[in-house]
């Protein structure tokens, strides 16, 4: 073959590479695969967002996909921080249901109180219309999502590879559409990723103004996100500039970090003033360590927290499976687990350095380097993803192995990123390997064998993954359909007003009973003897707990599959098997023990209420 012929032929290919290898960052927009990749990141999040938006018109307060729990958490507290003024907490979140001013403050001072000081604001300013602060939140989550595709499309430019939008592939529906709404993590992706996309401009324009956004942002970051995501957040950040994934100059990686403490600080400060110098640096060292290694225990730390009015869960003693359980479950992504990706991206990488070899045959359009460089931004993307996740995941090990990263969909950012960038570096390299004639020798048919394995090690990750999705999609519109959680209103109708006992977190009932109460309620608390015995419940956000110590609640809400906090004891096998807390047999002893005794006045999908009042 002579020197013009394979320079034809290589630009004819070249031609078609581009265009199905999804070229980066200086093509963006112009290849049809990488336009097709944003077309349908904005078509699925039109689909969810009319999944959202038709929610919003039939519940007020959350979507079929909330986290209940966490929501209720954050309208309570922004509420009374309208109804009893933001210094009467110091700014601290109040999670204090009870009607009783006297019941109040009762605080939680372990995470920034941004999400329920902004829910407050936003309620203030709509007259207190909880659907105008879910649209707030959902445009903030689209935003932050712009910025997610950018931050990917500049990572994956570092093999120019374009099709950013690919990554919604790998998003669970259920973690996009419980976000969008959620007031903690629908900000999240701009919190974490503007901050990035804001220094990159700089970078490129050597404005100012970028720059200075850039610390902004992570300052806001730093007094908003829980103190895991900023773990995340900050280890996004370092691994980055280890990598070069990215351009983070170490000034400016300082820089950063030194906002991101601020805020911290910022945080720790309202602690101080709020407990005074002594308590505040007691609490901290108990809160350091107990949620470290879970030691001093939740039922020892118990009477402390109540004599401060603070609220305390507490994790458990480390149970090292579960927390390796968790770690992992950070790393999977339907169709793509580690191991799957690892094998694709390896086969590709062969065939590439084997191309390589063969470059004058004119079968190829590789560049002598890019094998190389392939080897290179692989391993520096394993290398960013595993140590943001598993190091982020290890700054709280003994609260980590109770909720983690996964749960919550931080996790999948990150990975997303990972599987496109695999699966599209494949794509490219099996249409430059695409054999167009029969294998000759040993060396092509080994070449062809390989291909093969690539595409069928794609296809059926691929295939699995949109599968997986499909499904998840069809138990999403079947959820929205069912609404169960909307049955929480039930409550408020028929039944607030009242002290009461429940086996979940007492704000996810308080927040429509509107009146005090025990939660976390178990078994300790129905005593084999008869009766209850509500000090025996795990916690109870009321001041004046010898004022309750003599009255009765009149309701008990037990609730059988949903809506259990991490940190209770006696939960369904499905909830947190890997810490083997208590299993369906304790629930059903609850259960027994509490239809034994007590009228059964009201069932629906999510719970049943028994009358403390009327023996059985």
């Amino acid at each position: 073959m002579n020197d013009s012929s394979l320079v034809v032929r290589k630009g004819v290919w070249s031609t078609i590479v581009t265009s199905l290898g999804m070229a980066g960052d200086r093509t963006r927009g112009r290849s049809w695969p990488g336009r097709l990749g944003h077309l349908l990141a904005v078509l699925w999040l039109g689909v969810l967002s009319l999944i959202f938006l038709g929610g919003l018109s039939r519940f007020p307060y959350y979507s079929p996909f909330a986290s209940v729990e966490e929501m209720a958490l954050m309208y309570t507290s922004a509420g009374n921080f309208l109804r009893y003024g933001f210094s009467n907490s110091g700014f601290l979140q109040d999670f204090s249901t009870s009607s009783d001013p006297a019941d109040h403050p009762y605080v939680y001072n372990h995470m920034p109180p941004g999400p329920e000081n902004t829910v407050a604001l936003l309620l203030k300013a709509s007259a207190g219309s909880y659907r105008v602060v879910r649209v707030a939140f959902w445009i903030l989550f689209l935003a932050g999502t712009f910025c997610y595709f950018r931050l990917a499309g500049l990572v994956l430019n570092n093999l120019g590879l374009g099709g950013a939008g690919y990554t919604v592939l790998f998003f669970s529906p259920f973690i996009w559409l419980r976000a969008m709404d959620d007031p903690l993590y629908a900000p999240f992706p701009l919190f974490a990723f503007l901050p990035l996309v804001l220094l990159a401009s700089y970078y490129r324009t050597n404005c100012r103004g970028y720059f200075y956004s850039m610390l902004g942002a992570g300052f806001l970051s730093s007094i908003y996100l829980d103190y895991l995501s900023s773990a995340v957040v900050v280890y996004c950040w370092i691994f980055l500039y280890l990598t070069r994934l990215l351009r983070v100059d170490g000034r400016h990686l300082l820089m950063f970090l030194g906002v991101m403490g601020c805020g911290a600080v910022a945080h720790l400060f309202q602690n101080f003033l709020y407990l005074g110098p002594s308590i505040f640096a007691r609490e901290l060292m108990i809160t350091a360590t107990n949620r470290t290694v879970g030691v001093p225990s939740k039922a020892a730390l118990k009477e402390f927290y109540e004599g401060l009015g603070v609220v305390h869960h507490g994790s458990t003693p480390i149970i090292l499976q579960a927390l390796l359980n968790n770690i992992r479950y950070g790393f999977e992504l339907p169709g793509n687990s580690p191991l799957r990706l690892a094998g694709i991206a390896s086969i590709a990488l062969v065939l590439s350095m084997r191309s390589d070899r063969d470059t004058r045959s004119g079968n190829t359009v590789l560049s002598p380097d890019e094998p190389t460089a392939a080897i290179g931004f692989f391993w520096r993307l394993a290398v960013w993803v595993s140590g943001t996740l598993i190091l982020s995941m290890l700054t709280f090990p003994a609260f980590t192995q109770e909720y983690g990263l996964h749960g919550v969909g931080l996790s999948a950012y990150f990975m997303a990123i990972a599987a496109t960038a695999v699966l599209l570096y494949a794509i490219r390299t099996t249409v430059r390997q695409w054999s167009r004639h029969v294998p000759r020798t040993a060396a092509e048919a080994s070449r062809v064998a390989l291909v093969l394995v690539l595409v069928y090690l794609a296809g059926s990750g691929g295939w699995v993954a949109l599968r997986s999705n499909v499904n998840e999609f069809r138990g999403a519109v079947t959820e929205y359909r069912q609404f169960k959680y909307a049955a929480m209103e039930d409550i408020r109708t028929s039944f607030g007003g009242e002290l009461y006992m429940t086996n979940i977190n007492p704000v996810t009932v308080g927040f429509f009973a509107r009146e005090a109460g025990y939660g976390v309620c178990e078994l300790a608390s129905l005593p084999v003897e008869g009766g209850v015995d509500p000090t025996k419940c795990h916690v109870a956000y009321m001041k004046r707990r010898d004022h309750y110590r003599d009255i009765r609640p009149r309701y008990f809400f037990f609730f059988s599959q949903d809506l259990f906090p991490g940190f209770a004891e006696c939960l369904p096998t499905t909830i947190t098997p890997s810490l083997a807390r208590g299993g369906d047999a304790c629930v059903e002893l609850m259960r027994r023990r509490l239809s034994d005794r007590f009228a059964k006045v009201y069932e629906n999908v999510l719970f049943t209420v028994f009358d403390l009042h009327r023996p059985q």
